[in-house]
């Protein structure tokens, strides 16, 4: 009796699917082998039924001539073996049931998709069409998401994230931070060989920014090279050419071997118009190096108009003089804002006393920093508005001494009026999608007036702070004055008129005119030049499209007197189109005017001043565009990411300064931050022998 028991259970155990749970390596992906699956119902020589329910979700077949047990969703299959523990365990943790469909489903299922048709009468509609899924592109818009919108690498590996994906469209295979890394640098090296197409076909000169960065948690000066320039569209266009690691020391020799080595690897080297620096004793030596490295006759004059000073950091040093001078009488005014915003208790018994005294806690207290004037304006401007406050905690807080003068307060609202209009001219000129050097020009001779009528004021802390001012400003007005006035004159709206104008206010005697007359002279001079760039062109054209016309060489020999009699005849009638451009009446005041729009449809009418204002209206006048890397590359290399590669860092922004001017098709702002993981590839921490913030 025992033994016909024994022979029962070894022909049930023989019945069952052995599945080895233990052995790993067992598990067998079903799509890349041959196989023959059938369900649990279609094996019809085992002579017992399955109880457990784990087989619903389970087929067999044959795999590689062996027999299996295979997963309905995610096709893994399993060596057949004893019991169903391990079987149980996989549909615990399968990915692929997580929609309880299998694959042949999402292959086989088309998406649909909303296409924009075009009726035979012009009109459009939308339309449903079917969409298949392309893993590839869906790759790349995940690296593009990455860039675009400052996510971390590291993202792809989050578990949220991939139940996310895995729910939109469960084929898409989760990709490790390596894989996303290797994506953004082969989408950098596309965006790259794209931009340097684009460069190579633009029909004008490019004008290039530069500034150097120095990272507190690196101690790594990075420099970058921006540039700015008009296309054949007339849109203007501003790419970040190179965000790179500069060794030490950051000196004249090394920056400028730097750059020039960019300009080089971009080809640029012969195209450029100005190169726009801050004002320091490194960028003016740097500049006689790179002089004396370029070819002078690929330059506008040979270079003198080549070096293009931050007219932002000129008014910053030209403000900051006058500052130092009554420096004292705001000092009563900086220690009672430090006083109350020293803690959050105090900053909260400030509002209170304000809401007590009805007065609005619109604007916050700050406290300035001394290496920007700006925020100095910013201080007294808020704490004017709480002028009371200051009055009734002095009363009633013991702890606060300081008291607030009735002549600090006159003082402080002396230098908020004075200061308001370089605040003004800051933020105007430090905007990158509209031209700002035939607007600064104005701005710039409104200034001087002001600090003219400044130096008689009665006030003689005022009067004291404009006499300084005074002294930087003409210190260094002439190094730009030149391009500046060159620009306004190519603006329809102002021409000639506006130097003729202001120069006799903001010089004394006749120095006005004669101010006036080398402006004239510099456009001559410019518009020479560009007139035998403009001739020359045109008889290239003109031989190239003879030569397509005409197979005998005789024919053509013939000819070569004529066309070099044309020309030289078209160019002296040429010669007079600027006094033409400049005799005709200025255009109407807009606010809507759009200077490149207008030179777009009248190049025709003016050939070569349309050539000159593609060039000389894509000048930046700060160096606003290249500072705004800083403040995105300021997030990247944080504390926490300090081992990020200088080559991972230059491709991410690069890569997304394309990525957004694609999507906006013109001149971009600074974008938002990026956050970067540091652990990609084992990236190390090279620590520089450098210290503190370098501005070069």
């Amino acid at each position: 009796m025992s033994q016909s028991k024994q022979k029962q259970k070894q022909k049930q155990v023989s019945s069952q699917p052995e599945v080895n749970s233990n052995n790993v390596d067992n598990v067998v992906n079903v799509e890349e082998s041959s196989s023959q699956i059938r369900s649990a119902d279609q094996v019809t020589e085992r002579k017992r039924k399955f109880r457990s329910t784990v087989w619903e979700h389970y087929d067999f077949g044959s795999v590689n001539g062996k027999e299996k047990t295979i997963c309905k969703y995610c096709k893994h299959a399993y060596v057949v073996g004893s019991g169903t523990k391990g079987l149980i365990n996989h549909q615990k943790t399968c990915k692929m049931r997580f929609g309880q469909r299998s694959i042949e489903v999402y292959q086989n299922q088309s998406l649909l998709s909303r296409k924009r048709a075009i009726g035979n009468s012009g009109s459009s509609c939308l339309t449903l069409a079917a969409q298949h899924f392309d893993y590839e592109v869906s790759r790349i818009e995940l690296s593009r998401m990455i860039l675009m919108h400052d996510y971390p690498i590291k993202m792809v590996e989050h578990e949220g994230f991939r139940d996310y994906t895995r729910s939109l469209q469960p084929l898409f295979k989760p990709i490790s931070r390596t894989t996303a890394r290797r994506d953004i640098m082969s989408m950098y090296e596309i965006e790259r060989a794209s931009l340097l197409t684009m460069l190579g076909k633009i029909p004008g000169r490019i004008a290039i920014t530069s500034d150097m960065w120095t990272t507190s948690n690196q101690k790594k000066g990075y420099m970058t090279v921006t540039s700015h320039f008009i296309d054949s569209s007339w849109q203007l266009q501003s790419r970040l050419l190179r965000f790179m690691y500069v060794p030490c020391p950051h000196n004249a020799e090394n920056l400028s071997t730097a750059l020039m080595n960019s300009l080089l690897d971009w080809n640029v080297d012969r195209k450029l118009s100005t190169l726009t620096l801050e004002n320091c004793s490194t960028n003016n030596s740097m500049i006689d190096i790179l002089l004396g490295r370029l070819s002078p006759s690929s330059l506008i004059m040979n270079g003198h108009l080549f070096h293009m000073r931050c007219a932002a950091h000129i008014l910053n040093l030209i403000v900051k003089c006058g500052l130092d001078v009554i420096e004292f009488g705001i000092e009563r005014i900086r220690d009672s804002v430090s006083f109350w915003t020293a803690t959050p208790k105090r900053l909260e018994k400030f509002e209170e006393a304000a809401n007590f005294l009805n007065i609005g806690c619109e604007k916050s207290l700050m406290l300035d920093c001394n290496t920007r004037w700006n925020s100095t304006y910013l201080m007294l401007s808020v704490a004017l508005n709480y002028k009371e406050v200051f009055y009734r905690l002095n009363q009633r807080e013991s702890q606060y001494k300081t008291r607030i003068e009735e002549s600090d307060w006159e003082l402080a609202k002396e230098m908020c009026d004075k200061l308001k209009i370089f605040y003004s001219v800051t933020e105007m000129f430090s905007g990158t999608k509209y031209p700002t050097s035939n607007v600064f020009f104005n701005k710039i001779c409104e200034i001087k007036i002001s600090l003219r009528k400044w130096e008689t004021s009665s006030c003689v802390e005022i009067s004291s702070m404009a006499s300084n001012m005074v002294e930087k400003f003409d210190r260094y007005w002439n190094d730009v004055q030149g391009v500046l006035a060159m620009a306004s004159l190519l603006d329809p709206r102002f021409k000639l008129k506006l130097p003729q104008y202001f120069f006799p206010l903001t010089y004394v005697e006749d120095k006005g005119l004669v101010e006036v007359k080398k402006v004239c002279n510099l456009c001559e001079e410019i518009f020479l030049e560009y007139q035998v760039k403009v001739g020359e062109k045109r008889s290239t054209e003109i031989k190239a499209i003879c030569n397509s016309e005409f197979n005998h060489v005789d024919e053509m020999d013939s000819l070569d007197s004529f066309f070099s009699w044309n020309s030289e005849s078209t160019d002296a009638i040429e010669k007079s189109k600027l006094d033409c451009y400049l005799e005709e009446k200025t255009l109407p005041r807009s606010s809507e005017f759009d200077v490149w729009s207008w030179w777009k449809l009248n190049g025709i009418k003016y050939p070569i001043m349309s050539e000159i204002a593609r060039d000389i209206l894509a000048i930046p006048i700060s160096t606003v565009a290249s500072e705004s890397s800083f403040s995105t590359s300021g997030r990247i290399v944080s504390a926490q990411r300090n081992r990020l590669l200088p080559s991972t860092l230059e491709a991410i922004m690069c890569t997304q300064n394309c990525l957004w001017a694609g999507k906006k098709g013109n001149i971009i702002d600074g974008v938002g931050d990026i956050d970067v993981d540091d652990d990609n590839d084992n990236e190390v921490n090279e620590a520089a022998d450098c210290s503190g913030a370098t501005k070069a």
